[in-house]
């Protein structure tokens, strides 16, 4: 009787180490997915960011394109001084008059060469 008590005793006990250790498995699976949840949490606001700012200049690209190609197309033979004033003043007035969207900031040789080009043509 002590016998089958003790062996009754013993099958108990491993049952709780087994749930015990069952337990251990899935509050760390738990602590692993809420660090992740939170990670991404973190990153949802630099992703909407990053998608509006995508949108935006989706919705300027036309303008750009426009500004670089009446560029390349028209001022070619002229000196730097001519260039930038057909550029900004006629080039870019004339979209901005239309309403085609274009960035206020744009620059013809950043839009057109990357910027290790550039660096080389410094040297």
């Amino acid at each position: 009787m002590k016998a089958e008590l003790k062996a009754k005793y013993d099958q108990q006990t491993a049952a709780r180490d087994a749930l015990q250790e069952k337990a251990m498995k899935t509050k760390r699976k738990m602590d692993q997915a809420n660090k992740l949840i939170n990670s991404l949490a973190d990153n949802k606001a630099r992703w909407i960011q990053n998608s509006n700012e995508f949108k935006a200049t989706k919705m300027r690209l036309v303008g750009n394109v426009a500004k670089a190609c009446a560029f390349v197309s028209y001022c070619g033979p002229f000196n730097s001084e001519f260039r930038t004033k057909l550029a900004e003043e006629y080039f870019g007035g004339d979209l901005m008059a239309r309403g085609i969207p274009l960035s206020e900031d744009f620059s013809i040789t950043n839009f057109l060469v990357d910027p290790v080009t550039v660096g080389e043509w410094s040297l």
